[in-house]
């Protein structure tokens, strides 16, 4: 490969291609991941759009893009078909390339050490897929990696499609499907994400596919943009918004700062797979845009200096670095110019992997059906580079019981012929398809008029049928007076699972009834109006389940004025529950465990946990909260194995469930060795350290574990939560 130098007017640094940390020789047909900091920048599968500013953003040949960006996502991989249908990439014949050239440019790319990345979704797609689509969205992404070349996947899920149908599960089973595809070849499959940041707050929108990916994902660049006055409370300063531009590097380095550490409200993503996502320039975004590179530099530097640099940069997007103003002036490429040398001059490297360690293939998360067989080993392989297949060596720790419901944790493990050993979790759903209400949706209905809570409502079944006459109903509405009644719905079934479906009954004056009252089952496409909340409101493009008030001031909904047909009934709050501080494994100590946790609710309300193991409880609690309190499980006579945690309230059908592996004392009574600087540490070795007890997290964050980097220590260096987490 050529190595040449890019001089970039006005940045003072001269970059050349050669000091990216680019592999000397790369084949184009390899799958090509970053070996140093990454620039991440988006490509447009369509040509034209104008901008936020009136400016236009071109068609962009991939040989065009400049190399300093050595991640392209190409937008978008999308369903063209009805709601269902599995997702699939098309190349849009208005670019001027031919599929033959498309492929090359994309293996040229991957030649100069550049990867190249297909992204699901975007703003104006609508994604919905359900159970049992796994396999066929896998098998999609495989086909269009073989035939494109692509090296990974970037989840660009928006708006209602992050939620939709079964997403949440089917999208990341799909995915770890993909990774231990290619990880068999010795290959690894990227896997990336672009999630709004304001749905990165603990419990938020695309926590469920963070946490199912955990292990599987390489980073996640959220978009720190269009989410207008959306920010981050920081005590001194007050409300940072994400569109202040006076405290802009401030802004910077606390959301980075929070989601690193997992603090301040926010889910945790470790710091070196964290990129900032910002916008090429006013065009590319709403808000967003840092007229100040400074400032983002100095933001960076911090984090830096506290032993947590981020990952990179991403932007929205390479056409619009490459656009016009409306104006009809050029951009000049001014992003990569103003970021590429500085990220690519910051020697940002990834976690070292443990090498020479077997690797497993087909370990992702499963589910089974109650009274069904399951094979623990079923599609399960373990490959060591030195001695080839071991698959027939792997152990087993834990066991699925099919006739209990509950979630079991496998631990499984493997050694090869020099005693590495690979350590590796997978959790197992006994299920049982829960009953489905249909009818149960919020209603208006006039003063005085009658009501019939179980008119049109109905319960199926998938074994038990027609469940219809066993729904019991909570909840009164007094149609006789003014206001918003919840009910809440409840059926149970033979094997015990209950559904539970909420609706509001809006009693109002005759003629303040409105005809296009929002409703949350219907689909709506952009130009239509509802009236919600005493307020008319504007959809702008396709959406479904989004309520108009949400979805800020960028998102689907736009306020038209005053409606005058909601009577000034002020909404109902719905009900939240969040739990934190729960860890996957607890020692016991001569059969007993206390399990300390912390949960915060949103409104007051009763709330109950229990720990369990299939139909039997071993120990519960109860609390009344406001806002934050903390609870004990307390258990004694207990054995070891699998079992659940559950939190539940009440009020608002809220609950939270995540399985414990409660394991025996060892043989000295429970103690473990002292941490000791320089030591090289493997995943799932237990260490004490300032008086905690802390264990070294799965691979590749087991490469931190190791050496004499003081910032790792567990419990008192800066970044240790990276690489332990407390025993």
């Amino acid at each position: 490969m050529k190595s040449f130098t890019l001089n970039l007017v006005g940045s003072g640094i001269a970059l050349a291609i050669s000091s990216l940390s680019l592999p000397a020789v790369a084949n184009g047909s390899d799958m090509v991941n970053p070996e140093s900091g990454v620039v991440v920048g988006y490509w447009h599968n369509w040509c034209g759009g104008a901008g936020y500013k009136g400016g236009v953003a071109p068609c962009v040949s991939l040989a065009d893009i400049d190399p300093q960006y050595n991640v392209v996502d190409v937008s978008f991989m999308k369903v063209y078909g009805a709601v269902g249908t599995i997702p699939t990439f098309k190349l849009d014949p208005e670019i001027g390339l031919t599929e033959s050239q498309f492929i090359d440019q994309i293996s040229e790319l991957n030649r100069q050490g550049r990867s190249v990345l297909i992204a699901l979704g975007g703003a104006d797609a609508h994604i919905e897929l359900r159970l049992g689509q796994e396999q066929d969205l896998a098998d999609e992404i495989i086909r269009l990696v073989e035939q494109y070349g692509f090296d990974g996947l970037d989840i660009d899920l928006e708006q209602a499609a992050v939620t939709a149908a079964d997403n949440q599960v089917v999208i990341p089973t799909a995915l770890r499907i993909v990774k231990d595809y290619y990880r068999a070849q010795n290959k690894n499959f990227l896997i990336t994400m672009a999630p709004e940041f304001p749905y990165l707050t603990s419990g938020g929108k695309y926590v469920p596919y963070i946490t199912a990916l955990d292990g599987y994902y390489d980073w996640i660049n959220p978009q720190f943009y269009n989410q207008g006055g959306d920010g981050i409370y920081i005590e001194g300063l007050g409300w940072i918004a994400q569109n202040n531009d006076n405290l802009k590097q401030e802004f910077i380095y606390h959301i980075a700062d929070a989601l690193a550490n997992g603090t301040n409200g926010f889910t945790q993503i470790p710091h070196d797979k964290l990129v900032f996502g910002i916008p090429t320039n006013i065009d590319a975004a709403a808000t967003g845009f840092i007229p100040d590179p400074q400032k983002l530099y100095a933001a960076f530097n911090q984090l830096k200096q506290q032993g947590q640099p981020l990952r990179g940069v991403m932007t929205w997007s390479i056409n619009w670095d490459m656009g016009q103003n409306s104006a009809g002036q050029t951009y000049q490429e001014s992003f990569i110019k103003a970021y590429g040398p500085f990220i690519h001059g910051q020697d940002i490297l990834p976690p070292e992997p443990d090498n020479g360690k077997p690797i497993f293939s087909g370990l992702s998360d499963t589910r089974v059906k109650l009274g069904g067989h399951f094979d623990a080993l079923a599609g399960v392989n373990a490959r060591d580079m030195e001695d080839g297949d071991i698959s027939a060596d792997i152990q087993i720790e834990g066991a699925v019981n099919t006739h209990e419901l509950g979630l079991y944790p496998l631990t499984y493990k493997v050694a090869d012929s020099d005693d590495n050993v690979t350590e590796q979790v997978r959790t197992v759903e006994v299920y049982n398809t829960k009953p489905e209400f249909s009818g149960v949706a919020d209603i208006t209905i006039t003063l005085g008029s009658v009501f019939n809570a179980m008119a049109g409502v109905s319960a199926i079944d998938a074994e038990d049928g027609d469940l219809t006459a066993n729904i019991s109903v909570e909840g009164e509405v007094n149609s006789d007076h003014i206001g918003q009644y919840p009910l809440m719905y409840r059926v149970t079934d033979s094997a015990g699972q209950v559904s539970r479906a909420e609706r509001i009954v809006t009693v109002k004056e005759q003629g303040a009834v409105c005809d296009n009252a929002w409703d949350g089952t219907k689909v709506y496409l952009g130009g239509e109006t509802v009236s919600h909340h005493s307020q008319s409101w504007l959809a702008g493009w396709w959406t479904q389940g989004n309520e108009p008030g949400t979805t800020g001031e960028w998102g689907v909904w736009t306020s038209k004025g005053d409606s005058d047909c909601d009577s000034g009934i002020p909404p109902v709050v719905k009900p939240t529950l969040d739990v934190t501080g729960l860890a996957s494994r607890y020692q016991l100590e001569q059969g007993a465990v206390d399990i300390h946790f912390s949960v915060s609710v949103s409104q007051t309300m009763m709330v109950s946990a229990s720990l369990v193991q299939g139909s039997d409880t071993f120990a519960q609690a109860e609390i009344e909260l406001s806002s934050e309190g903390s609870l004990t499980l307390s258990a004694a006579n207990l054995t070891a194995g699998s079992y659940e945690v559950l939190v539940e309230a009440k009020a608002g059908n809220l609950m939270y469930r995540v399985a414990v592996n409660l394991t025996e004392e060892d043989g000295e009574g429970g103690d473990y060795p002292e941490y000791v600087s320089g030591t090289q540490y493997q995943a799932g070795d237990v260490v004490t350290n300032a008086g905690g007890v802390y264990q070294c997290r799965p691979w590749p964050n087991s490469g931190w574990c190791g050496g004499s980097a003081t910032h790792y220590a567990p419990g008192t260096g800066s970044a240790w939560k990276d690489a332990w987490f407390v025993q």
